[in-house]
């Protein structure tokens, strides 16, 4: 049996794109349990493979899957995806394309739909939200949510938007009407088109990649970049910083937070520059008379705060084409002024990780995790859910162990 639950941990594992941590482990033999109905387990993993067990091996998949989430998470980064990016698309008028890509439960739909009721778009708008799991899909699109749910949610849009009923809280018809959902593993091509045109105007992936392998992560990027029209905005949550540079976006900082846009022009080839030739010492003439200098007050910084505006600056640097040596070497120096800066530490195991050095990875995952458990570390403007970044921390953790 042991053998049988290896394959099929391998086959889940490889079709979702997730390293099983042993949570989900659990969770998918608990399912293969109920489905193989007493069969042979040699004969039921045999049948995944094929055309007859595939409604089977979707409900092992979605087993996997995390489902829990609310409305307006991460607030910040909505904040500026709203002012920097919504609102200027809103006064072009036309109909936006949007999509959540991992919706779950459907909260981020109902999200998206209603900063775009708040900044005026265009009706005819549309957001798409897929989802691997089928029973997950079946909740969202009755687009209603508990109050635990819309605990963050700005009173002014749950009274205008939300009425009560007996399952609890549900949009306002208006606005679910602009709303599709659709069945999809974001591991498997094709991806989704919306409903006009080629491209999405906004596509958000947040907190999906962290369950993914590196290599899975990777892969998935570049095909949501694909799916972007000219102009258009990927959303990644803080836990899941673009650290390497790629050719096919490029970052951009707005509201303290990181987006990512197609990119209009090459990589630049990043090479080290000379330092400048001493030039001959300039005579300074005497002064005839004394002169009196006034000394300025200077404002100096603490090695944190130098710490941290270094890590701003290292990711701002690594999506536009700095070396991974660099970028490691910023985040080091960073940590060398401020050795409480948990998403620093976490980011560097994230580069880590992406270079295969698990050993290393997990020191530095571990590191991050004990600064956050122990309430010492440094906020950052773009990391700023410390309980969101420990579950990341955990989810790697569990992903190498695994």
């Amino acid at each position: 049996m042991e053998g049988d639950l290896d394959l099929l941990f391998e086959l889940v594992s490889r079709r979702s794109g997730s390293a099983l941590s042993k949570q989900q482990r659990e969770r998918v033999q608990q399912c293969a349990e109920r489905l193989r109905g007493g069969r042979p387990w040699p004969s039921f993993v045999d049948e995944l493979h094929g055309r007859q067990g595939a409604m089977a091996l979707l409900e092992l998949l979605a087993s996997a899957s995390v489902h829990k989430t609310d409305l307006f998470r991460d607030e910040p980064q909505l904040e500026a995806l709203e002012r920097y990016v919504l609102a200027p698309l809103a006064e072009s008028g036309r109909a936006l394309q949007l999509w959540s890509a991992g919706c779950a439960t459907g909260e981020e739909v109902a999200t998206l739909l209603l900063l775009l009721a708040r900044v005026g778009a265009n009706p005819a708008s549309r957001v798409l939200g897929t989802d691997l799991s089928a029973s997950a899909l079946t909740q969202a699109r009755r687009l209603t949510f508990s109050d635990e749910a819309m605990r963050r949610v700005p009173a002014a849009l749950s009274e205008r938007w939300f009425r009560r009923n007996a399952e609890g809280l549900v949009l306002d018809p208006k606005l679910s009407a602009q709303a599709r959902f659709q069945q999809h593993n974001l591991v498997e091509t094709p991806y989704p088109f919306p409903e006009v045109g080629t491209g999405f105007d906004v596509i958000v992936c947040r907190n999906v990649l962290i369950y993914f392998t590196p290599e899975a992560a990777e892969r998935t990027v570049g095909l949501l970049a694909e799916r972007l029209r000219r102009g258009g905005t990927l959303v990644l949550s803080a836990a899941e910083p673009i650290l390497k540079p790629r050719a096919d976006l490029e970052t951009l900082r707005v509201g303290g937070t990181f987006f990512y846009r197609p990119r209009t022009e090459p990589v630049p080839e990043v090479r080290a520059v000379p330092p400048p030739r001493p030039s001959a010492p300039v005579p300074v003439p005497r002064p005839s008379a004394p002169v009196r200098v006034e000394v300025a007050a200077v404002e100096t910084k603490s090695p944190e705060q130098e710490g941290e505006e270094l890590f701003s600056l290292v990711l701002e640097w690594s999506a536009a084409g700095q070396p991974d040596s660099e970028t490691e070497a910023g985040l080091r120096k960073s940590l060398y002024l401020s050795p409480d800066l948990a998403a620093a530490r976490y980011c560097l195991g994230l580069l880590l990780d992406q270079r295969g050095l698990r050993a290393d990875a997990t020191t530095e995952y571990r590191r991050a995790l004990s600064v956050l458990q122990s309430g010492r570390a440094r906020p950052t403007p773009f990391f700023l859910n410390p309980e969101r970044l420990a579950e990341a921390c955990r989810r790697a953790l569990s992903r190498l162990s695994a």
